[in-house]
């Protein structure tokens, strides 16, 4: 891996306790060193999640000031000189989590007036946090300023807990390299302060509790404070970073609602499609293939191709991930799958194409499948030539 270093300016920082560490609003002297500094300000928006919760009686559950202690515990240890706004939409469980959670955290956030701030930095539950990331990512694909999301794999006062360190490492990204875009920043278990784009992190796997980037490489980490950029082929440089600000889609607005349900299914052997049946028709269903683009076709129950014919007929919109390249040979049972109608997306994680869809089949700016091949914020990795 090759990793470019990347800040904007040097921050002079030293110690100020808050005058509020409690309320909405914690406050820092606006000199620092004798020198007139502008005082770097944040918003901060709590949502609940691990690290929004406390222990009583070994059960781990959301508490009401928690958002607070995080705040209160950053200060003491690092002694920043920075103002923070907070924000609490929602306070959850993330597995508890559902779009229309999304509708209420989206909804805030889209009445911030964003040009107050120099980034804001969301707090969630690890369990849903890419789908949450990548919601973020498409609706505020044109952010003039960081906005980062992160989490906790433990309760603030657990051992061992990595929730400040992640905050830390979310106020340092914000402050040192001022870059445009949503991300999603997090500790791994080699003590890897991660970088992800927030359209590509996925769910971390059941064992080590360890998150990954799609397509095998994060966008780069948080090393001593500052951020280096993983140069790869997948990773989009600086330069295109800025020029998205310039993208809106126009996709939301204060009356958007998930009203409209979309499903999601995985293939395993032997997945029965007779027993899917729909008492409430969705509006679109993301099926997922195997990594060779591949699903069953050959067997009547388990035939996805039959299952993929059955939804056209019922008016139900099948899109398929992930293809690497549709132009290049395919097998018999792709193209089988395809023939029967199926929309192919090439190259998008499971979680972003879920989230993507959620907003598709619920804007009213474009025709859904327009609005899901247009590319918002890097979800789509560069094709196998």
């Amino acid at each position: 891996m090759v990793f470019q270093i990347f800040h904007s300016q040097s921050l002079c920082l030293r110690n100020q306790s808050a005058k509020n560490a409690l309320g909405t609003n914690l406050y820092a002297q606006k000199e620092c060193a004798g020198i007139g500094v502008k005082m770097k300000k944040i918003l901060v928006v709590f949502t609940g999640g691990t690290i929004g919760s406390r222990i009583h009686n070994s059960t781990i559950d959301v508490d009401e000031e928690s958002g607070f202690y995080l705040l209160k515990l950053f200060q003491d240890k690092y002694h920043y000189d920075l103002e923070f706004d907070t924000l609490q939409p929602i306070n959850i469980l993330s597995e508890n989590c559902t779009p229309n959670h999304w509708e209420i955290l989206l909804n805030a956030m889209w009445q911030i007036d964003r040009s107050k701030y120099d980034g804001i930095i969301v707090t969630h539950g690890t369990d849903t946090l890419p789908y949450t990331s990548a919601s973020i990512s498409f609706i505020f694909n044109d952010t003039e300023i960081p906005i980062v999301i992160t989490g906790s794999n433990y309760a603030l006062d657990g051992e061992g807990s990595n929730g400040l360190n992640n905050f830390c490492c979310s106020v340092e990204f914000v402050i040192n390299t001022a870059l445009p875009g949503v991300y999603t920043i997090y500790e791994d278990n080699h003590g890897k302060n991660v970088v992800y784009l927030a359209s590509r992190i996925q769910e971390a796997d059941s064992y080590n509790d360890q998150f990954s980037g799609f397509g095998g490489d994060a966008f780069g980490e948080i090393r001593n404070g500052e951020f280096l950029l993983n140069n790869n082929r997948i990773n989009p440089q600086v330069d295109r970073l800025k020029e998205q600000i310039h993208s809106h889609t126009g996709s939301f607005d204060a009356k958007f609602t998930f009203h409209n349900q979309i499903i999601a299914i995985r293939p395993y052997p032997g997945l029965d499609y007779s027993i899917l049946q729909f008492a409430k028709k969705p509006k679109a269903i993301l099926h997922s293939l195997y990594h060779s683009g591949t699903g069953c076709t050959d067997v009547a129950d388990c035939s996805i191709a039959e299952f993929v014919k059955r939804c056209r007929e019922e008016g139900i919109d099948l899109y398929l991930i992930s293809f690497k390249n549709i132009d290049r040979d395919l097998y018999r049972t792709s193209r089988e799958i395809l023939e029967n109608g199926a929309i192919p997306l090439q190259n998008i994680s499971f979680e972003a194409a879920y989230a993507k869809l959620c907003i598709a089949y619920n804007q009213t700016e474009m025709p859904p499948q327009e609005y899901m091949i247009k590319e918002l914020f890097f979800e789509y990795l560069p094709r196998f030539s």
